[in-house]
């Protein structure tokens, strides 16, 4: 269904109907559009109060609905926090969780960040003050936090991917944006994320068009590195020249599919689930194992979020996942370094 709908309102798909589609969720985008202008400009003029914490709040978000490597760049900046000697918490809203499971992201953060206390409350500000009483917390990391304005925060990052900068013009549900872009004036910092998937030339190109909400040097290019590709037990495999079958509950499918190539990997077929798909063996797996059993493929790999929530369940083959890290290079390293060390010591 949400391939159907990406397709529908990117244009791809063409006839009678998805015409329709397209000019009833344009109808259905207006209102919303509106109650975001109006909540926007009810927080710019100070109509509505925002809340202060005693310590520093860092906040990562993104403009566009789908997948920009939220939970990545969280903990990136997870650990570079803890580099500096501090006691950082994360806070969430625990986004896709179902009859009290812990939430796919949240098990990916307290995986790659053992130790960091990650509090899950809707109510961001509650749960930043429970981090700051109950663990000690002397720095707030706000996950999806963009679009959160009632928590004030002293570092404000906005994150856009490279290989899809401006995503599908328009408000949600008619394009995929969550807010109009000039809302990206709030930001402090942008981070271009998968600049390793694009050319430096497209880098350089989509920098320039942000160049017009933030300063230049305020804009930041981000790398996926791959780490590995593991078993369920958590060793390492030989990954180069193995066929597989790929899939994932991604808002950006092509993004994954070619940090899987990159690792020598073979995807001979491909199954896509919604973001935040709730896995049931008999149901999804059926496909996948009529792919598997045709093409005598090596194993099925997928995300870290993704196998969280199905390495419990029985599958034909084994289920490899691909473990990644964001960083930030070079020179740029030293002053996103100095951004952090600026907002802390401020505080």
């Amino acid at each position: 269904m949400e391939q159907w709908y990406k397709r529908t309102i990117t244009g791809e798909a063409a006839g009678l109907i998805p015409a329709v589609v397209r000019a009833v969720l344009t109808l259905v985008s207006w209102p919303y559009g509106l109650a975001i202008r109006v909540r926007n400009w009810a927080y710019d003029a100070g109509r509505i109060r925002v809340a202060r914490l005693a310590v520093p709040v860092i906040s990562v978000g993104n403009m566009t609905t789908g997948g920009t490597g939220k939970t990545p760049t969280v903990i990136m900046i997870v650990r570079d926090l803890v580099a500096l000697g501090r006691k950082p918490a994360v806070l969430t809203r625990g986004y896709g969780a179902v009859g009290g499971a812990v939430a796919d992201e949240v098990q990916v953060i307290q995986r790659e960040c053992p130790g960091v206390p990650v509090v899950v409350n809707a109510d961001r500000v509650a749960g930043g003050q429970e981090a700051i009483r109950k663990f000690g917390a002397d720095v707030l990391v706000l996950d999806d936090g963009f679009q959160h304005r009632r928590l004030d925060r002293d570092v404000n990052i906005v994150l856009v991917d490279a290989t899809n900068p401006m995503g599908v013009p328009g408000i949600i549900p008619r394009g995929s944006w969550r807010e109009p872009p000039r809302g990206m004036a709030r930001a402090t910092h942008i981070m271009l994320t998968r600049c390793e998937q694009v050319t430096p030339e497209l880098v350089e190109l989509a920098a320039g068009l942000l160049a017009q909400w933030v300063k230049p040097r305020n804009i930041f290019e981000q790398r996926t590195r791959v780490i590995g590709v593991f078993d369920a037990a958590g060793r390492a495999v030989v990954a180069e020249g193995k066929h597989v079958l790929v899939f994932a509950g991604v808002g950006n499918p092509e993004g994954f599919l070619n940090t899987v190539r990159s690792t020598g990997l073979i995807p001979s077929s491909g199954c896509w689930f919604d973001d935040h798909h709730h896995y049931h063996a008999d149901v999804d797996f059926q496909r996948m194992r009529e792919l598997t059993a045709a093409r005598s493929l090596d194993a099925w790999v997928t995300t870290v979020k993704d196998w969280v929530k199905i390495k419990e369940l029985k599958t034909p083959v084994p289920v490899w996942h691909v473990r990644i890290e964001s960083r930030i290079e070079g020179v740029q390293s030293s002053l996103w370094h100095g951004v952090l060390a600026a907002a802390l010591a401020g505080r």
